[in-house]
Formats: C-alpha cells, structure tokens, sequence
C-alpha cells in the first residue's frame, strides 16, 4: 500500500512550494538585517539597509534563492518581470562624502545624496528628473557621450555577484591600484577581448555610444580606466559601494539621467543586443542583478 502525499509529508517534511520559497526568503532577510524589508506585492520587496553589512547579507540571500537584487530607484527591465526582485536602497543610512587629504579626491559612498556632492563641487546643478543619490547617477549617467573622463571618475568600490568587492580604477601603465581579487585578474581580460569586437572598433568615433555598457572605455584612450566601464550600466553589472572622485576634473553643467539611444537598423541592433549580454555574462555570470535592457 503506498503512502499518502499527506502522510508522507507528515513523515519528510513537505515539498517547499514557490510561495514558501519566497516567504523564507523574506523571513531570513528580515533576520539577518538591521533594516526595515517591506513587501511591494506579488514577490517583489524593498530594503532600506540600516548597514553596509544588509547589503553583502542582501546579496547571500537573493543569490541562494535565485532572486533579482535590484537598484531601487532605476527602472526594472521588462526581462526581470517575471523574476522575483529585491529592490535595494543605495544606502542612505551612511551615504556620506569626505576629502582625501589634500589631494582632491574625495571618497563618496553609493547612498550619498546628488545634492550633497553638488554642493562639495562634484556634480554640476541637479535638474528635475536628476537621479537621487550617487548610486543611481553612476547607473543612468553617461551612456551616450563619446568620452567620459569629464565625469572626473577616479575609481569605484564594485561589489561583484559572488561577493567579491574590487577597486576598479587607472589600469595599465598609470596604474596605481592593482587589481587584488581572482574574481577582477579573471574578468578584467574577458571586457578587453570583447572590446576588440568589430562592431565596438567601428563605433568608437560616433558622436554617441550605441551600447549599453561602456567597454569602449578600455580602448578609448591610452589611459584606461576600469571604473568607467561600469558608468550608466543601469544596476546591471553589479553593485556600486563607494566611488572617488578628482574635484579638479569633474564634470560641470545639469545633472540629469540619460537615455540609451535606439538603433534604426534591426541586424547592428541584434548584434549589440548579444554583445550586451555578452558583457553582463562575463561581469554577472549568476544573473544576480537586473538584465540589460532588450
């Protein structure tokens, strides 16, 4: 006689369904942060960290249950609407900026307001529309300019899908930040041979970017610098901790958020589309973060 679904449930333990999946999801968040998680609806939620630490705990969770953490303030890609989706506040609770020495350079965490960092001389004026704070200007700024030292970037704290968290900066000859972790030396090469595609070399002199992420970045110039590759990447490629800026070569003018232009010719439109995907499977192989947009 074989055994009821019930009494072996009852014996086992029940198969967990998806709601169940994503319920302890929820439970195990709330546990492990200090800040507030709030439900949005059908599997979609919000966290407003207390810490750092909710971020990196954030990221354990959603990559053990297969759930999108995502940028909260940039708009999820139609891909990801069927995901479950975490959205994650930049870090309000210790976005702060401060000056390095007297060198001009001043360090500024993901969750410090764009108003602040206008007013230290970083940003130009903020415009309606403007994203609020650092970390969402660095996901929607500068996709379409055909350079970007402007921004006076000088590199960026990046926390990769698997936890890994790497200073990408000056590279190369001018480099003065090693790359430290196995994650960055493995990547790191992937981006420049994807960079020597056809379709990237024949864009380089446009007087705007067609793609969405800016490998162009490492061919540019003679001096490369890896944080702009992930400049307006739109919370694809990972997640922004703190970014250094040079004050005597930052950008001036509105701040405002940019759109990434649309390509008339369907087959160049393809052909970026997969180099797109190609850049986010080498940077997010987990396909933790949100997709490129189509």
């Amino acid at each position: 006689m074989s055994d009821s679904p019930s009494r072996r449930n009852f014996l086992f333990g029940r198969a967990p369904a998806n709601d169940d999946q994503w319920l302890l999801f929820l439970s195990r968040l709330r546990r492990a942060c200090l800040g507030a998680v709030s439900p949005l609806g059908a599997e979609q939620a919000k966290l407003v960290p207390g810490r750092f630490d909710d971020v990196l705990q954030a990221r354990e969770l959603c990559s053990t249950f297969g759930v999108c953490m995502a940028l909260d303030g940039v708009a999820l890609p139609e891909l990801d609407r069927a995901r479950r989706v975490l959205w994650v506040q930049a870090g309000s609770a210790w976005g702060s900026l401060m000056p390095l020495g007297d060198t001009g350079h001043w360090r500024v965490e993901a969750g410090c307001p764009v108003a602040g960092m206008h007013a230290a001389g970083l940003l130009g004026q903020p415009q309606n529309g403007a994203p609020e704070n650092l970390a969402q200007w660095l996901a929607t700024v500068g996709r379409e300019q055909p350079k970007l030292d402007h921004l006076g970037l000088v590199s960026v704290e990046w926390l990769f899908a698997d936890g890994t968290i790497e200073v990408l900066g000056a590279f190369g000859q001018a480099d003065s930040q090693p790359l430290r972790s196995l994650k960055a030396q493995k990547t790191i090469p992937k981006l420049f041979e994807l960079s020597a595609e056809p379709i990237v070399q024949q864009s380089l002199e446009n007087e705007r970017w067609p793609g969405m992420f800016r490998i162009d970045a490492l061919v540019r110039t003679p001096t490369v610098n890896l944080a702009n590759v992930v400049v307006g990447s739109g919370g694809a490629l990972g997640w922004l901790v703190a970014a250094t800026f040079d004050q005597n070569a930052v950008m001036t003018g509105l701040i405002g958020q940019t759109a990434q232009i649309r390509i008339a010719d369907p087959n160049e439109a393809l052909s970026w589309r997969a180099l797109n995907q190609q850049v986010k499977g080498v940077m997010d192989p987990e396909n933790l973060f949100m997709s490129p947009p189509p």
